[in-house]
């Protein structure tokens, strides 16, 4: 990779033209973790972020600030967002307390039980996603490297739904010794009123990059998997089925949609990222508010030249656990650290 960053964009238009905030944003509250999930994309539990996350404090002022902009979705990610439990529903009050239209969560649920439940309700948490990696518990304990997971799950679904939670859906990743379980997956949800069922390919990053010969689908297995989806999306019952691409975000955002970028999500340690999938940042919120980055033009960053570039070595699933052109290894290496105010700055 060349030593000189480009930075130039074109065709921006006047911040004054673009929305106060992006539409939606997610926040890894944390990336430690109780389990170690054979396919963690970002090796939660022993990942290069988790000894430096952010502090309480620095949470608590970051969300504060995102607060200001009204968003329609802040999502707690992971790791295990519940380790912070507490955190989670101080934040969540605030986003609610100041106009934030949805507060969700994405849990593997073996922390909740029905005092956590009620904590989330009462502090405005209006959707929590659970995973559940099978139909049983020795596909889905396997996957997730945890004894005891997969009934604890179940027990987390209907933990919740006695709250009074309107939105519990479910995540689903395919794997070798799973895909062939969807089906009865989806009778067990369907049970349970699950509405939505999201599942998305594995990707071949992080842990699971290192299990991959154990656990990777093979084509044939995605092509019955998706004659599964369409079949069960036909007869129209419940849980609807949502598939997730991983790869459309990184060809749609650098093409389509590059002029103004809706999403935005931010690691544990305050960094601003392009992609979780892609080695590379635009800032960190310990430097500068993450409402001055969005006035400096963070719903244009696609328009970079460099982010492009590293976008395009990603065209399909296959790509991802590529050593490409030298670039960082994602969550395992040191990411490119452009910052959007001070580097730019410094050009002008």
């Amino acid at each position: 990779m060349e030593s000189t960053i480009e930075l130039c964009y074109d065709g921006i238009p006047n911040k004054e033209e673009i929305l106060r905030g992006p539409h939606q944003l997610s926040i890894d509250i944390t990336n430690k973790c109780i389990f170690r999930c054979l396919h963690c994309y970002n090796s939660s539990g022993e990942n290069i972020v988790i000894d430096d996350e952010l502090a309480d404090d620095e949470v608590v002022e970051f969300i504060k600030d995102v607060a200001k902009m009204q968003l329609y979705n802040v999502c707690f990610c992971g790791g295990e967002p519940l380790l912070r439990k507490e955190l989670i529903y101080k934040c969540t009050k605030i986003l609610k307390d100041n106009g934030t239209t949805y507060v969700s969560m994405v849990t593997n649920g073996f922390l909740i039980d029905k005092k956590t439940a009620l904590n989330l309700k009462k502090s405005g948490m209006d959707n929590i996603q659970i995973s559940l990696d099978g139909a049983t518990s020795a596909t889905h304990d396997k996957l997730r490297n945890k004894r005891g997971a997969f009934s604890r799950a179940i027990n987390a679904i209907d933990t919740i739904k006695s709250v009074g939670f309107k939105n519990v859906d479910v995540a689903f990743c395919p794997t070798s010794f799973n895909i062939d379980e969807f089906e009865s997956l989806h009778d067990l949800l369907s049970k349970m009123n699950i509405r939505e069922l999201r599942v998305q390919p594995l990707m071949l990053l992080g842990r699971a990059n290192h299990y991959i010969r154990e656990i990777e689908p093979s084509d044939f297995q995605y092509r019955q998997l998706v004659k599964t989806i369409f079949d069960l999306t036909i007869k129209g019952k419940e849980p609807v089925i949502q598939w997730g691409d991983p790869i459309d975000h990184l060809i749609r955002f650098r093409t389509i949609t590059k002029d103004c970028i809706t999403f935005v999500s931010i690691k544990a340690n305050g960094d601003i990222e392009v992609s979780p999938y892609l080695p590379i940042v635009v800032g960190n919120i310990r430097k500068h508010n993450f409402s001055e980055y969005w006035n400096a033009g963070l719903a244009h960053i696609w328009q970079m030249r460099i982010i492009q570039n590293i976008a395009k070595t990603i065209m399909s699933i296959s790509d991802m656990n590529k050593r490409k052109n030298n670039l960082p290894i994602v969550w395992l290496e040191k990411d490119i650290y452009i910052d959007l105010i001070e580097d730019i700055s410094r050009r002008e």
